[in-house]
């Protein structure tokens, strides 16, 4: 498992990898305008799930050939995804799929720590029965996906469920949620990998009594057990991945949490 995600210094641990990438597949792109918005989904997308490993190397001339796609708009791509921090292009113009960094990992969790407990506190009010029927749904439905080992509809619902409770904020704090909770997906697919059967056992339980302090109006629990879910994947996926970091922003997000919940 460690050797999977292993960082050393800023790179990542590095397979060798063959011209050909494993997974990707031909893309039929729309007309020209939409051809970069859809090209660009669909790598960011395979680096998110995992098809495009951490240090996986991408000739731009042998990637465009095995997607089918000309090597123009791959270039665009490959800057819009280095801009998001997902690849990385090197002077020489060698690219790669950038490593997994604990310190990008911890900070990141801390930071959903504190914005997304802060969502929550503006959903609470208006956290409806209706609400509650909808993420108790969500809930059934990542438990039958974790089963049938449907990665992709587990990610979609877990998403719709986080996004159901922080509802109530406000659009550009939404969308900072979501742009954290994507940078977090690599790692739990790696976390997903490594405990095949058991993976989703903590999770369930933690999304299921968050909901529970939901319907019994217990605000305090509710935002607590939220931040707590929070750091416990963190601290989890951490200590496959990096054994020897030492986890640092997400223990003072969840203490600042928890005594913002004491104050009030």
């Amino acid at each position: 498992m460690y050797a999977l995600c292993q960082r050393v210094g800023h790179n990542a641990y590095m397979p060798r990898t063959p011209t050909f990438v494993p997974g990707l597949r031909k893309v039929d792109l729309p007309e020209a305008r939409q051809a970069i918005p859809a090209l660009h989904a669909y790598l960011r997308q395979c680096v998110l799930d995992g098809t495009l490993t951490p240090g996986t190397k991408l000739s731009q001339v042998a990637l465009a050939d095995q997607l089918g796609v000309s090597r123009t708009p791959l270039r665009e791509v490959l800057r819009m995804l280095q801009e998001e921090g997902l690849v990385e292009i090197e002077p020489n113009q060698r690219t790669r799929v950038a490593g997994l960094d604990p310190q990008e990992l911890d900070d990141v969790y801390a930071s959903r720590i504190l914005l997304e407990t802060l969502a929550l506190s503006m959903t609470l009010d208006d956290f409806t029965s209706a609400h509650q029927r909808e993420a108790k749904a969500l809930l059934t439905a990542m438990r039958k996906a974790a089963r049938s080992g449907d990665f992709a509809l587990w990610f979609e619902s877990h998403g719709h469920f986080h996004r159901l409770i922080t509802a109530g904020a406000g659009a550009s704090l939404r969308r900072q949620l979501t742009v954290f909770a994507d940078r977090t997906i690599r790692y739990i697919r790696i976390y997903q990998l490594s405990e095949p059967t058991s993976w989703q056992s903590a999770g369930d339980i933690e999304h299921a009594a968050i909901l529970e302090a939901l319907v019994a109006r217990d605000d305090r629990s509710a935002l607590s057990r939220l931040a707590h879910h929070l750091a416990r994947t963190a601290e989890r996926v951490l200590t496959d991945c990096a054994p020897d970091y030492k986890i640092n922003a997400v223990p003072h997000a969840l203490e600042l949490v928890e005594r913002r919940n004491r104050r009030s």
